[in-house]
């Protein structure tokens, strides 16, 4: 465990107005055209730092991460929590790309969507009880001019999630701050570190 520390800890992101797509700061912004310079790298890389990451600590890793589109069902997650013995249906690593190949955000939960404004005049809106319509990846995915990759996505389920030592936002913090270390560029650099 304790190779792993410092992609546990590693938390640094904007904060406040800082940390928002949806006020005037371009923190977020900046950082994601950093990133969109870089080289986008294979799924295989990136399946394979995934599951070097699950190992040490000491999870199961996932052979086959790529679940397509057509198989996005409204059973998706629980199909996925029976299938690998989960405590939860949020306990998976789930992964989306743009459609040139970059890997847009690492994120935990139950709620894979492909949500993109069609404008710049809709980064601000809020729905009618108040949250924000869309969220920070799909803004950043429209600021650099990108579309997502709508066929498929990566998913990793959490088996054997040591809940005295590790919570699911550990690991995601983790895995994406490890990829992060060996280069893979993350178009929503901070979203793991929330």
């Amino acid at each position: 465990m304790e190779k792993v520390r410092e992609y546990l800890l590693e938390t640094s992101r904007p904060r406040g107005a800082y940390s928002s797509v949806h006020c005037d700061k371009r923190t977020r912004f900046d950082k994601a055209e950093v990133q969109a310079e870089l080289k986008a790298k294979k799924i295989q890389e990136i399946i394979k730092f995934t599951n070097e990451f699950l190992v040490l600590l000491v999870m199961n890793s996932t052979i086959n991460p790529i679940i397509k589109r057509k198989s996005f069902e409204e059973n998706l997650y629980k199909e996925i929590k029976e299938k690998n013995h989960l405590k939860d249906e949020r306990d998976i690593i789930w992964m989306k790309f743009t459609k040139d190949g970059f890997l847009g955000v690492v994120a935990t939960s139950n709620d894979i969507n492909f949500q993109i404004p069609n404008d710049i005049s809709e980064y601000k809106e809020k729905t009618t009880n108040g949250k924000w319509k869309y969220n920070t990846s799909g803004i950043i995915i429209h600021h650099l001019k990108k579309r997502w990759d709508e066929s498929f996505v990566l998913i990793f389920p959490l088996q054997n999630i040591s809940e005295k030592l590790l919570k699911r936002g550990d690991v995601e913090r983790g895995i994406g701050n490890y990829l992060i270390k060996n280069k893979i560029p993350i178009l929503d650099f901070f979203s793991h570190r929330y």
